[in-house]
This record gives structure tokens, C-alpha cells and sequence, in this order.
């Protein structure tokens, strides 16, 4: 089932195409690599996608209901506002509620357990500005996973990570992957991504199945 979907989209900014006549659908159980040079048109897609930029030309389709999240390329969260790694973790839980809505014990038991599956379930109580540009990534995909998205949508995800953190975050996807979300991800990085991925390219205006 498609949950969603661009149809003879023309993808750009303030009325200017910057990508042209792109079809592109997801489904439940996808796991979609785009890859591209820098100022090809990735975060641009990815944006359209998530309905960030209104299209150009096209249709934009979601399946009613939709679960949607991101991990956006870089944090944008004001170095200075002094929130916990948990606060942040615990934005994911905001879908459908009222803004400053107190947490329940049932919320503090999720963001838990999604910090321990990124392994920073011992920095709750860090502040988000102090982690590294790695710890950062995974606190974000912590948020995302709160959210119990059907469909994630990763910009760059790995491009702040060592070794080890990029092994933690790439077994985080899988299990998430794995419980039925479908994954759409914007990289340079061409090794390390499952084989049964669908890979494209997006260049000269066009987005392409690799």
C-alpha cells in the first residue's frame, strides 16, 4: 500500500523548479537510498516530501492518518535553550496532544527505551547543546522513533558519525525498519546499506533509479 507519494511533481523554490516531473511512491515496507551531489536537489526532495515546500507543479498523495517524521540534517535547536536529552527525546510524543502537556510514567518508560536503543539511555539528563555532532544525530532519531512514524525521513543521518556510533545507528534503523517503518534517506555514503534497498540519483533536474 502506498503511503506516500509524488505524481509528475515539479520539486523547487518560490515557484522555480528545481527538479522536474519526479514520480516517487512509498510503501510499507521500503527502504529507499538517494543519492546526490551537493546542490543536486536532495534536501529539496526530501522537503517536498514531507510537504515542507509546496510543489511547483504535481500532485503531493498521503495515506490518511499518516505517521510521518524526520531527522532533519543538522539540529535546530538553539544551543542556548537549555533542554534535557529527554525533553527532546520527549518531543517525539507530541503528535496529538497539547503543547506542555505533562508527561506521563507510560512517556518517561518510551523515551527510556528508545534512548537505550540508540545507547544513550545514561544521558537523559545531559543537556542536548553538550552532546557531540554524533550523539546529537541519535538523540534525534530517539525523538523520530517516539513518534512510532510509518514513514522516516533522514537527511544525511550518518555524516556526524564514528565507527561505533554509526554501527549503534545503523542497527537502530533495521530494528526500525524491521517493526514495519518505511525508511527514505538523503547520503553521500554509498556502502553499509541493506541489499534489498532501492537506490536512486538525483542530478541534472531528475530524480532516477540507480
Amino acid at each position: 500500500m502506498s503511503l506516500l507519494a509524488l505524481h509528475s511533481a515539479c520539486l523547487g523554490h518560490r515557484g522555480r523548479a528545481v527538479l522536474n516531473d519526479v514520480n516517487f511512491k512509498v510503501s510499507s515496507d521500503d527502504w529507499h537510498i538517494f543519492h546526490g551531489a551537493n546542490g543536486a536537489g536532495k534536501s529539496t526532495f526530501l522537503r517536498s516530501l514531507i510537504g515542507l515546500l509546496p510543489l511547483v507543479s504535481g500532485r503531493r498523495e498521503t495515506a490518511s492518518d499518516l505517521r510521518l517524521a524526520s531527522l532533519p540534517q543538522a539540529a535546530s535547536l538553539d544551543a542556548i535553550f537549555p533542554v534535557t536529552v529527554a525533553d527532546v527525546v520527549g518531543m517525539g510524543l507530541w503528535h496529538g496532544r497539547k503543547l506542555f502537556q505533562r508527561q506521563t510514567a507510560a512517556d518517561c518508560d518510551q523515551v527510556a527505551a528508545q534512548l537505550k536503543r540508540v545507547g544513550l539511555e545514561a544521558h537523559q539528563g545531559r543537556l542536548f547543546a553538550e552532546m557531540s555532532g554524533g550523539q546529537k544525530q541519535r538523540v534525534l532519531l530517539a525523538r523520530a522513533m517516539c513518534a512510532q512514524p510509518q514513514v522516516l525521513i533522514l537527511d544525511e543521518p550518518t555524516t556526524a558519525l564514528d565507527t561505533a556510533s554509526r554501527a549503534q545507528f545503523d542497527q537502530s534503523l533495521h530494528e526500525l525498519h524491521a517493526s514495519g517503518t518505511a525508511l527514505v534517506i538523503a547520503t553521500h555514503e554509498h556502502e553499509g546499506w541493506p541489499e534489498d534497498s532501492t537506490h536512486w540519483v538525483i542530478e541534472a533536474g531528475r530524480v532516477r533509479d540507480e
